[in-house]
Parts: C-alpha cells; sequence; structure tokens
C-alpha cells in the first residue's frame, strides 16, 4: 500500500513516441517516396510502415529484432502472398493472443488512396525476386523498425474514425479465436476499415 501510495505521487510520464495517425503516416509515406536514402530502402520502408499500420503489428512480428535471422520463427517473403487481384495475405505466423499455434491470415487490400499497402507490396515482392525463404525485411531495416510505434496506437485513429468495436478486435487479434468465422464472412467489412483508416 506505501509502494502505490508512493507512485502516485510520482509525476506521469509522456509518451515517448507519437500514435502513429493516418496523418503522420502520410508525411512518413510523402518523405520516402520523395527520396530518403536510397529507392530500395525507401520502398522497404514504406513496406514496413504500412504494413505495421494496416495489419496492427509491432515491430517483431513482421521483422526480425536481432541479427540471426530464422527462416523457421521470423518472417519470410513467403509469408506474403497474393490473395485476390486486389489483396494479399500476410500470414502471421505466432501472436501472443494465439495459444494454440495456429497462424493468421492478416488481409491487405488496394485502396482508393494515397496510404494503399497493395501496390507498395508488391513492388517490394517483384524487387525482392530471390529465395521465398529470405527475410522478409533485411537486415539494414532493423534498426529503424524500433521508430514504429506499438500495434495498439492505431486504436486512436480506427476508433475516431468511427470504426466499430468488433471490427478493432478483428483487425488487432484482440478476441479469441471466434476472429476465423468473423474473417471468413465479413471480409468487406475489414476492407471498408482499411479503406477508412487511409483516407487523408
Amino acid at each position: 500500500m506505501l509502494i502505490k501510495g508512493l507512485r502516485k505521487l510520482e509525476p506521469s510520464l509522456t509518451a515517448k513516441r507519437l500514435p502513429l495517425t493516418s496523418d503522420l503516416l502520410s508525411l512518413c509515406i510523402r518523405s520516402l517516396r520523395s527520396g530518403y536514402l536510397s529507392p530500395m530502402v525507401d520502398l522497404t520502408l514504406e513496406c514496413m510502415f504500412l504494413l505495421a499500420f494496416f495489419g496492427f503489428l509491432r515491430c517483431s512480428k513482421f521483422a526480425p529484432t536481432s541479427s540471426a535471422y530464422n527462416p523457421h520463427h521470423h518472417p519470410s517473403l513467403s509469408d506474403i502472398s497474393l490473395h485476390t487481384n486486389d489483396s494479399l495475405i500476410f500470414t502471421l505466423r505466432r501472436s501472443k493472443t494465439d495459444q494454440l499455434g495456429i497462424s493468421f491470415p492478416i488481409h491487405i487490400f488496394r485502396l482508393n488512396s494515397y496510404l494503399s499497402p497493395y501496390e507498395p507490396l508488391t513492388k517490394y515482392l517483384s524487387a525482392r525476386n530471390i529465395s521465398t525463404t529470405s527475410c522478409l525485411f533485411r537486415g539494414y531495416a532493423q534498426n529503424t523498425i524500433r521508430a514504429i510505434p506499438s500495434a495498439s496506437v492505431q486504436l486512436s485513429t480506427a476508433a475516431r474514425l468511427g470504426i466499430s468495436d468488433q471490427t478493432i478486435q478483428v483487425l488487432g487479434r484482440w478476441s479469441s479465436l471466434a476472429y476465423h468465422a468473423y474473417i471468413r464472412n465479413n471480409l468487406n467489412d475489414l476492407r471498408r476499415a482499411h479503406a477508412q483508416l487511409g483516407s487523408i
């Protein structure tokens, strides 16, 4: 009780990183597309930001956090596949909310938006025309992923845009295995949510 009381007297810490809102994401993407480092590095970073934003992903879910790459545990190029002519699937191999070790499909759509993730990701996959067991995002991007906020900060953007609590739960994978039925039957809801998130 004493410790709890003392903690209440401590000044509250301000957040070190800003939420990754669609406005902030748009500024980042514009900077990368105007030329930041090199064409391939810029494209890689763009894909990382867009995949993190629309997939509600933590950095460790799409890029190794160490220099040691293990294709059995870390995301590889083969984890992104064409689903339809205007959507991709990123297969999330494991998640802290996945107690049974069942892979989770994250749908990425072509959007009528400057922030559409479909085109950059397909361009990136074509440019990485090597073994599909290769690391999804190569080593030079490892230090950069620390700049990408936690997936939960997309909640502020999603809630502000009026996306339903149920859809936010599905996008963030914060529910039980009930998400399977929801995704199979309601992909259009997820597509509309992504379109709303990408609106600027």
